[in-house]
């Protein structure tokens, strides 16, 4: 047995997928970005399962920067909306102060 086949190997997709925990769909993600080491042979991909291609992905990697991003969507909307009353606010003073001229 190699070097290269002790620590890893070409595995099929669902292979790789169950091994680091990750699904089907975001390992095509990651070879359309070309994020991962892959290959195309007989018609099938194969990717390259070594110790550095990626982490293994817990349910819970992600939970706080997306209720962070949640949150900051929701500040930029109260933000924009805010903005927009002020811009309505100031529109409805343009006619007027055009006339008073």
């Amino acid at each position: 047995m190699s070097n290269r086949a002790a620590s890893g190997g070409w595995v099929s997709l669902m292979d790789y997928a169950s091994q680091n925990g990750v699904s089907l769909s975001t390992l095509r993600r990651y070879i359309k970005a070309n994020k991962i080491e892959y290959k195309i042979e007989n018609g099938r991909y194969l990717v390259y399962s070594g110790t550095e291609d990626m982490a293994p992905v817990s349910k819970t990697d992600g939970v706080l920067p997306f209720y962070q991003l949640q949150t900051d969507l929701m500040k930029a909307q109260k933000e924009i909306a805010e903005l927009k009353t002020l811009i309505a606010f100031y529109e409805e003073q343009l006619p007027r102060h055009s006339l008073d001229q």
